[in-house]
């Protein structure tokens, strides 16, 4: 991974302009209280679950989750902007060179899935989501294929993504 000095960066950053939009962190749902009875319920299952097996540190990360939950309520996901150039994605003025990346996937299911997915080479690294919002998914396909591999055993939302968007979290 190759480090610039900030002002390279900043120019590199300006650069990355084929495709710009802004979209958000993450999806956010709307949570009624049907969501929260049965998330209620199943956290006083899993709760007296963990209890009744003495696994006090099961009980606790229960317990944070709901803390968690509750708090996010009402926590919108900021807007960050996307940008895809010649020399690398940018998201929210992070630059990522397509040389430190190691593959791509689009997934455009309308309406439940319109993402772009990255994996970095780096090994622990999490792999990015950036939703396409309005975005040409065939004219990124397209760019993106001239400087990364696409990565076409990904052809189905992770099962991560599925399990958020069902329990809407």
């Amino acid at each position: 991974m190759i480090t610039y000095a900030p002002e390279v960066e900043h120019s590199l950053i300006s650069l990355q302009d084929r495709f710009v939009w802004e979209t958000v962190a993450h999806e956010t749902y709307e949570r009624g209280p049907r969501w929260y009875a049965i998330m209620g319920v199943v956290s006083l299952f899993l709760l007296a679950y963990a209890i009744w097996n003495e696994n006090f540190l099961f009980a606790f990360i229960i317990l944070l989750v709901d803390l968690i939950l509750i708090l996010g309520y009402k926590h919108e996901s900021p807007p960050m902007l996307v940008q895809v150039g010649d020399h690398g994605v940018v998201v929210d003025g992070h630059l990522h060179l397509y040389q430190d990346l190691e593959h791509f996937a689009i997934l455009y299911q309308p309406p439940y899935v319109k993402a772009l997915y990255i994996t970095k080479k780096e090994g622990i690294a999490p792999r990015i989501r950036l939703l396409l919002e309005d975005q040409d998914p065939v004219a990124i396909r397209a760019h993106l294929a001239q400087f990364l591999e696409e990565n076409t055993a990904l052809s189905s939302e992770p099962t991560s993504d599925i399990l958020a968007r069902l329990m809407r979290v």
